[in-house]
C-alpha cells in the first residue's frame, strides 16, 4: 500500500513535531492508535527532506511512555533517549555507521541488525530497526534483510529509508508499506527557518537552494561553516563549467574522491552541477527566469549569454550521463572525464 503526503502546513498532527509530511504522519499515527502497525515501512524521497527524522519520530511514538493521545511526547525518558540515539530498543544502520568511506550497507551490518531483532525488547513493547541508505544494500545484505522481512518477530518494526523506492528489489518493496515524501513548498521552508531565527533573506535563499529539503535547510541555517563550504562548492562547480582547465582539475578531484570511496560526495557535487547547468539553461532562455542559485545569477547569466541554450543543454546532458554512468558502475575516471570534455567544449565556445 502506498501513501502520499499532504503538504498543507495547516493540518499538522498533534504530538508529532515535524513540519510538513502531514499525510505521512497521519498514516503512521493512525496505525499506532488502531494497533495495526505494519511490520515494515519504506520512507522514500530525496535526501534532506526529513526521512530519517520521521523514522526516529515513529520510534518515539511506538516507545513513548506518555499518555496515548500525546505520543510522541518528546519529554519522557524513552523519547529523550531516542532523540539522543541511545535507546537500547532502537537500532540504526546505514553507510555512515559502517566502515569509513563505505560504498554499500554490508552483510555484517544487517547480520548485527538481525541479531538485535532476535532479542525481545529490553524496555518497551517494540524493537525498531532503521535502515538508512536502503538502496545501497549489498546483494548479500538485501537477501539477509529479506529473511527478516519475510518472518519478522511480532515485536519488530523495520523502517527502511531510501531516495528511490524503485532502487530496492521488488521482493523487499512488496513487504513494506511505502510512504513517499516530497520536498516542501519553498515558502513553508523559508517560514520555518525564520522561526529558527534566520534573517528573511538567508531563509529565502536557503529554502530555494535546498529546493524544499527542510532537513538540509535546517542543517545549513544552524551551521555557518557548512554554508561557507557549500558556497565554495558552488564557486568550484561554476569555475569548472566556465573554464576548461578548471574542468580538468574538477574531474581529477572527483575521480580521486570516488577512488577513495567517497561516492556520496561525488554524487552530491554532480547533483549541484545539475542545478547550476539547469539555472544556466533557464537564463539562456529567459534572463529574468527564477533560478535556484540566485546569488550566482550575475555570473551564470553572463555565461548563459555566451553558451546559449544549446551549450547549456549539452552541459546538462553530459552531467546527467556521468551520473548514469556512475550508477551503472562505469569506471569513474572515464565517466567524469567524458563529462568534463563536454563542459570544456561548451566553455571554449562561450
Amino acid at each position: 500500500m502506498n501513501a502520499t503526503n499532504d503538504l498543507s502546513p495547516s493540518r499538522a498532527t498533534p504530538g508529532w513535531p515535524i513540519i510538513g509530511h502531514e499525510g505521512a504522519v497521519r498514516t503512521l499515527a493512525r496505525a499506532i492508535e488502531s494497533g495495526q502497525v505494519h511490520h515494515a515501512y519504506l520512507l522514500a524521497g530525496p535526501a534532506g527532506i526529513g526521512r530519517t527524522t520521521l523514522a526516529f519520530l515513529l520510534a518515539q511514538a511506538l516507545l513513548c511512555e506518555g499518555a496515548a493521545e500525546q505520543r510522541p511526547c518528546g519529554t519522557c525518558r524513552s523519547c529523550q533517549r531516542i532523540a539522543r540515539r541511545v535507546h537500547p530498543d532502537v537500532t540504526r544502520i546505514g553507510l555512515d555507521t559502517g566502515a569509513e568511506e563505505a560504498k554499500q550497507v554490508s552483510i555484517d551490518q544487517v547480520r548485527e541488525l538481525r541479531a538485535s531483532l532476535s532479542l525481545r525488547p529490553l524496555e518497551g513493547a517494540w524493537r525498531v530497526a532503521i535502515v538508512d541508505d536502503a538502496e545501497r544494500l549489498s546483494r548479500e545484505a538485501a537477501d539477509a534483510l529479506l529473511k527478516t522481512l519475510e518472518e519478522p518477530p511480532p515485536y519488530a518494526v523495520l523502517v527502511l529509508v531510501a531516495e528511490d523506492a524503485q532502487a530496492l528489489p521488488e521482493t523487499i518493496r512488496s513487504r513494506c508499506q511505502t510512504i513517499v515524501l516530497q520536498p516542501l513548498p519553498i515558502p513553508v521552508v523559508a517560514r520555518a527557518l525564520e522561526v529558527r531565527g534566520a534573517a528573511p533573506e538567508l531563509a529565502n535563499r536557503l529554502a530555494r537552494e535546498t529546493r524544499g529539503r527542510i532537513a538540509l535547510a535546517f542543517r545549513l541555517v544552524s551551521d555557518e561553516a557548512a554554508r561557507v563550504q557549500r558556497e565554495k562548492r558552488v564557486a568550484e562547480v561554476i569555475a569548472a563549467m566556465t573554464e576548461p582547465l578548471a574542468a580538468i582539475g574538477f574531474a581529477r578531484r572527483l575521480a580521486e574522491q570516488y577512488r577513495r570511496g567517497r561516492r556520496a560526495e561525488v554524487l552530491s557535487s554532480l547533483q549541484l552541477a545539475l542545478e547550476l547547468w539547469r539555472d544556466a539553461l533557464w537564463l539562456a532562455a529567459d534572463p529574468s527566469a527564477p533560478i535556484v542559485h540566485e546569488d550566482a545569477r550575475t555570473t551564470l547569466e553572463r555565461f548563459a549569454r555566451r553558451c546559449g541554450i544549446a551549450g547549456a543543454c549539452a552541459g546538462l546532458s553530459a552531467t546527467l550521463q556521468a551520473l548514469a554512468d556512475l550508477e551503472a558502475n562505469v569506471q569513474a575516471r572515464l565517466a567524469l572525464d567524458a563529462a568534463m570534455v563536454t563542459w570544456a567544449e561548451v566553455s571554449r565556445c562561450a
